[in-house]
């Protein structure tokens, strides 16, 4: 008898996961049918559906929907079946006790919150975002499905967002777990979640229907019209959301500071769920403070030096001030905690939204913050407000408050620092930091939501902006608009956020509109110059043929005018209308051949019989052509009879008056680039998309302009003003020499708020790797 290895259960393992019931297990292969077809579908069009998008983009970004679409082919089989597998998993995942679970997941430290990477921060905000939008309008079904889950577990099992099965987020999470296996960058991972989100995501509410659907048809409360709220659980409020919180939702201290609104003023706090990008935020603020963990004790030995500065995007610290930090119940200054005797007063954020309301009504601080005082901050503005009217005590934030202020500012730092920005658009767009601060002060999610009005405001004005030119003078509509959108919010906004979706409606349909002009303009002068760049090519082209056909040769008279002044135009507008690849094109270029044989000198008598049989043919096939461009039928005839005559006279022996036709000039050659053609500068030139944007020249006479056609990859580049003037024309290798010497530079117009985060996010992660 062969041995027996009996397997013993992991020690430590409290409990087992149930059996899944027969009507989960119908829901599962039901699901995981759907979800895998969906999957294949996705594949199936992902060549097309990835080709087209990269259409639109840089040529860096391309690049990567290219290698997506490699690895996608190559590794579709383990794609589908790990796909399949891990909605298996989640299923079974889904029937285990809190304490099996427990023990299979293990729990996460925050110490390990604080090194994940930042391609790990950027996949989770990813998902979380997909998450959202898949799970709009379908959180009622998603709790039936959770409560009919637990029905089937008998209330052995908590089911949560966390643990269900068919929440988006963990469905899209299975997902981007089977993409690790590709080789792909993280910004290349997230175009293949973008695609998943389009054909799977989208299904995501009908696939909750569908189950729903199959366990009411199973017996499972097919009666229920409505959820039950949990005990503990407030109504409309979904159990389990992952993700670090941070101390956002920590409570706060009901003393009130310096007369602001009291405690239920401010908007709540969004549920944690929504907090994780913040809670991520903060983790890497956290390590460069030197207290530990956000919301917990100082690590041992962690605690910074007295007047150790708070942590600024690009590296260093910013000025200490006279306020303190909250952290775990405990003031610190400076990032050294404060005795118990000292005298402290904390500040809730309900204080503090109310003491930023004041300053957004002081004229000093719609100055402060701003490109013309940059060494005044937030902080030294709220800590003047407290001292001037309490100064005896040591004025202490709220720790999640502190972060927001720091990320707040450096957000602005790099908006400030933005080279596609004229500095009369910061130093309005910068007058929006208090408003925007008190904005994420009271919704935390204004980190992680990329469609919150607020960021969606700021990235509209910010694209209006970067093509606003400083020469349009500040009585240009499009400067107005931004001034009067920003002053609204100076000094309307307190605690309605309705006001950023108001202004952002109202500048949409106002740049809506001055969009399709600017494209009707542009799309003109696209037609002018493409067309143009046609007509010299086709010219060009025509010229070059015939050249090759007559030069070096000696020919009589009349084949010269035949050919020069008719029969070039036949081409030219053949090559316009038809191109040099149609039929009639090389139709009408075998003429071309067929006359000047026929006018060349011939002694063989096989010869001189196809001249013969050769020359009605000819004669026919010009006026023909001829005719088709209403060539002056006068001048035709004329040019047609002195050709029969020379034909006549080749077949009977006779000589003919010949000119000889000189050969063309060699084209000069291009004046040499000083970048070699493969230069990345000169790659990029040649694929720059109509409406790119650039500056020419620098200070005052700088001048912005768009690009409205790249002709015949980079051969002319077009740039015009808003008003449709052509301003400058380049080839690729100019200007790429103009890009290399500083004399132009290109504008990022895209979404400022995103771009901004991505680089605050950057520079605290190489702090914290420093």
């Amino acid at each position: 008898m062969s041995k027996v290895t009996r397997l013993k259960p992991l020690e430590g393992g409290k409990g087992r996961a149930l059996s899944l019931p027969r009507p989960l297990e119908r829901v599962r292969d039901r699901i995981t049918e759907r979800a895998g077809g969906l999957l294949a579908d996705m594949l199936d069009g992902a060549d097309d559906t990835l080709f087209d998008l990269a259409e639109k983009e840089t040529d860096s970004e391309r690049d990567r929907y290219f290698d997506a679409m490699r690895e996608l082919r190559l590794q579709r089989g383990a794609l589908e079946t790990g796909f399949r597998q891990a909605l298996g998993n989640l299923f079974q995942d889904s029937a285990r006790t809190p304490d099996d679970r427990e023990h299979a997941t293990g729990k996460v430290a925050v110490e390990d919150l604080a090194l994940v990477k930042h391609e790990e921060l950027e996949t989770t905000v990813a998902l979380d975002n997909l998450a959202r939008r898949a799970r709009k309008g379908h959180d009622e079904a998603l709790r039936a499905f959770q409560h009919r889950l637990e029905y089937l577990f008998e209330s052995k099992v908590d089911v949560t967002e966390r643990n269900n099965p068919l929440e988006p987020r963990n469905l899209a999470a299975c997902f981007s777990a089977c993409l690790e296996r590709l080789s792909l960058d993280i910004r290349a991972r997230l175009i293949v979640l973008k695609l998943f989100e389009r054909v799977v995501m989208d299904e995501a509410g009908a696939m909750v229907d569908e189950a729903n659907q199959v366990l009411a048809d199973a017996g499972v409360l097919p009666d229920m019209k409505t959820v039950p709220v949990p005990r503990g659980r407030p109504a409309g409020e979904s159990g389990g959301g992952a993700g670090a919180s941070g101390a956002a939702g920590a409570a706060e201290e009901p003393r009130t500071a310096g007369g602001a609104p009291s405690a239920g003023d401010a908007p709540a706090p969004a549920p944690p769920a929504d907090n994780a990008m913040f809670g991520l935020l903060q983790e890497l603020l956290t390590t460069l403070r030197g207290l530990g963990p956000a919301g917990g004790a100082p690590a041992s030995g962690s605690s910074a030096p007295a007047g150790a500065g708070t942590p600024v995007a690009g590296g260093g610290a910013a000025p200490t001030s006279g306020m303190a930090i909250m952290h775990n119940g405990v003031a610190h200054l400076n990032g050294a905690p404060l005795t118990a005797d000292a005298p402290v007063q904390a500040v809730s954020s309900q204080d503090l939204f109310g003491l930023l309301t004041r300053l957004q009504r002081l004229e000093h601080a719609l100055e402060g913050g701003g490109a013309e005082t940059p060494d005044r901050s937030v902080k030294d503005e709220l800590s003047d407000l407290l001292e001037s009217e309490n100064s005896d005590a040591i004025h202490a934030l709220d720790q999640a408050d502190d972060d927001v202020i720091n990320l707040v500012a450096m957000l602005f730092d790099f908006i400030l620092d933005d080279e596609g920005l004229p500095s009369e658009i910061k130093a309005l767009i910068g007058r929006l930091q208090i408003p925007l601060l008190k904005v994420a002060i009271a919704d935390k999610t204004f980190f992680s939501n990329e469609e919150h009005d607020a960021r969606l405001l700021l990235n509209t004005l910010a694209r209006a902006g970067c093509q606003w030119d400083p020469q349009q003078g500040y009585d240009d509509e499009t400067y107005q608009r931004i001034d009067r959108a920003v002053h609204a919010i100076i000094d309307d906004y307190d605690e309605d956020a309705a006001l950023f979706s108001e202004l952002l409606a109202e500048f949409d349909s106002f740049f809506s509109d001055q969009r399709a002009r600017a494209e009707r303009v542009a799309e003109r002068v696209r037609e002018a110059e493409e067309g143009k760049a046609r007509a010299e090519q086709a010219a060009d082209a025509v010229r070059r043929y015939i050249d090759a056909r007559l030069a070096g040769r000696q020919v009589p008279d009349v084949a010269v005018r035949l050919l020069r002044q008719g029969w070039q135009q036949v081409l030219y507008l053949t090559w316009l209308r038809q191109g040099e690849d149609s039929d009639t094109w090389r139709r009408y270029a075998k003429v071309v051949d067929a006359l000047v044989w026929s006018v060349m000198p011939h002694r063989a008598p096989a010869d001189l019989e196809k001249l013969r049989d050769l020359s009605p043919k000819v004669v026919r096939a010009l006026e023909h052509g001829l005719e088709s461009i209403q060539y002056d039928a006068g001048e035709t005839r004329a040019l047609l009879d002195d050709l029969l005559a020379v034909h006549d006279s080749l077949i009977k022996g006779l000589q003919t008056e010949r000119v000889a036709v000189p050969k063309a000039p060699e084209p000069e050659p291009p004046a040499p680039s000083a970048l070699p053609d493969d230069h990345e500068l000169v790659v990029r030139a040649r694929r720059l998309r109509a409406g790119q944007w650039l500056e020419i020249g620098d200070g005052e006479d700088a001048q912005r302009a768009k690009l409205a056609a790249n002709i015949r990859d980079g051969a002319k580049l077009v740039f015009i003003n808003r008003r449709g003037i052509k301003v400058r024309e380049y080839d690729a290798a100019g200007l790429a020499l103009a890009l290399h010497d500083g004399e132009v530079k290109l504008i990022e117009d895209g979404a400022l708020f995103d771009r901004a985060l991505e680089a605050v996010i950057s520079d605290l992660r190489r702090m914290q790797s420093a």
